[in-house]
């Protein structure tokens, strides 16, 4: 008898869907559980990338808030700040330095340039006490007072130990040798300075009764030689008969003689009178009568009483001799 399965029977498709199902069920999980052991660190390792992205963005927000940051900003302005200044005081004091240098420069070459003038100076002063010695002892010149020999020294100190003082020196000598006098004394000058301008010198000019204006400008400005401003050496004249001038040849004497706006610098003019006989050298009031005596000839040139006492106080000194 042949034996059937019978006995095992039909399989129920119920049963049949719930095995399948279990089946897969439990690869799902056995399928789950393995991709865990594959990529153990899938999850932390979503996690570490945002944890990058937030520090970058930390990162990102740090830098936005150094820059917006008044703290740093100043900080950095600070240190530049103070490399600027670093750089302005390096600057100023090498300038402080070279003008320094400069100053320091100048000052030991003008210590050395008014050495040199002050040593001029004294020696053609010198020279000029040496040579006006034998003019003063001449028998000629004997009765020369002492107080016209202590002023003809100090026309020496102001002409050659005053080299800063420019203005004109003007001398009225009266008397019967005051020709002779003005000339020895006007050589003496010329001797004893240190350099002799562009001029003729020893020349003297002699005022005729015709004598104009344009004439004996003219012959000063030939005597006296050109205006130099660094002139520092004197230039000196005489001017005999000055009482003959007519009354506009006189400005010119006032113009030569101006203290302010002379045209010649340093000059020195020895001036003389033509009536000797008028001037009493024996009298200690001798300046008043030579005084007295050119006002009256200039009034009678065309002057007057007003406008010639300005032209009298540029006189500088009188001498009788």
């Amino acid at each position: 008898m042949v034996q059937t399965r019978k006995s095992f029977g039909n399989p129920n498709p119920t049963t049949l869907d719930r095995n399948v199902r279990q089946k897969r069920r439990s690869l799902e999980i056995s399928t789950s559980l393995t991709y865990q052991k594959v990529y153990p660190d899938l999850i932390e390792t979503t996690s570490y990338a945002t944890t990058i992205q937030t520090t970058e963005q930390q990162d990102d927000d740090d830098v936005y808030e150094t820059e917006n940051d008044d703290s740093f900003a100043s900080s950095q302005c600070s240190d530049r700040s103070y490399l600027s200044d670093n750089d302005t005081w390096k600057y100023g004091l090498a300038v402080i330095g070279v003008i320094l240098a400069i100053v320091f420069g100048v000052w030991i070459t003008g210590i050395g340039s008014n050495g040199k003038q002050s040593s001029v100076a004294a020696t053609s002063y010198q020279n000029y006490i040496d040579s006006i010695r034998p003019v003063l002892d001449s028998p000629k010149f004997s009765s020369i007072s002492k107080d016209n020999r202590v002023l003809l020294k100090l026309i020496g100190r102001k002409v050659f130990l005053e080299p800063e003082n420019l203005a004109p020196l003007v001398v009225l000598v009266g008397g019967k040798t005051a020709k002779e006098f003005c000339e020895a004394v006007n050589q003496v000058v010329q001797k004893a300075k240190s350099e002799t301008p562009a001029g003729t010198g020893n020349k003297s000019i002699r005022v005729e009764s015709d004598t104009n204006r344009a004439e004996l400008h003219e012959n000063l400005r030939e005597i006296l030689g050109p205006s130099l401003s660094s002139q520092s050496s004197p230039r000196s004249a005489v001017v005999l008969d000055v009482d003959l001038l007519k009354w506009d040849a006189v400005l010119v004497l006032h113009a030569f003689a101006d203290h302010e706006n002379y045209p010649v610098p340093k000059a020195v003019l020895f001036l003389t009178v033509s009536d000797d006989s008028s001037i009493d050298t024996t009298e200690e009031s001798c300046d008043e009568k030579m005084v007295r005596f050119l006002t009256s000839r200039w009034i009678e040139n065309g002057g007057s009483s007003d406008n010639i006492p300005p032209i009298i106080a540029r006189i500088s000194y009188f001498i009788c001799v």
